[in-house]
């Protein structure tokens, strides 16, 4: 099934733009399929929701720039400490660890927005009318 991913809405017979699937998409659709829950939709941004969702993801961009500052600095503090100390603290470098990973982690499930393929909607038609079109 063709479905938006703003209104999840079914779009066939709509104007919308495909998704890109990218490795994090990949990874939830793997996911799923082992929970058994996939239902394999083809994922789309209708016409409607289109500028909205490329709001989104510029704002999902300017979130990683951020996550991606904030790890940089941790690692630096890391790096520091050790400097000064003179020696390497196991439970300091676990703990900037687990917190890196866990911001990046958290920066992607609760604020990741997919892009999309181009940004002009094309008109969305069944499978089966595509196949037939091919053919005549």
């Amino acid at each position: 099934m063709k479905v938006c991913i703003e209104c999840q809405q079914e779009v066939v017979g709509k104007r919308a733009v495909r998704v890109k699937e990218d490795r994090i998409i990949g990874v939830l659709r793997w996911l799923k399929r082992k929970l058994g829950i996939a239902k394999e939709n083809e994922l789309y941004v209708c016409e409607d929701h289109l500028k909205k969702h490329l709001e989104k993801r510029k704002d999902f961009e300017k979130s990683m720039v951020i996550f991606a500052i904030l790890t940089s600095i941790l690692l630096l503090i890391l790096l520091v400490s050790i400097a000064i100390s003179g020696r390497i603290e196991l439970w300091a470098i676990v703990s900037t660890i687990a917190l890196i990973v866990l911001l990046v982690f958290f920066s992607l499930v609760f604020r990741y927005v997919p892009n999309v393929e181009s940004t002009e909607p094309k008109l969305i038609q069944q499978e089966k009318e595509m196949k037939k079109k091919k053919r005549g």
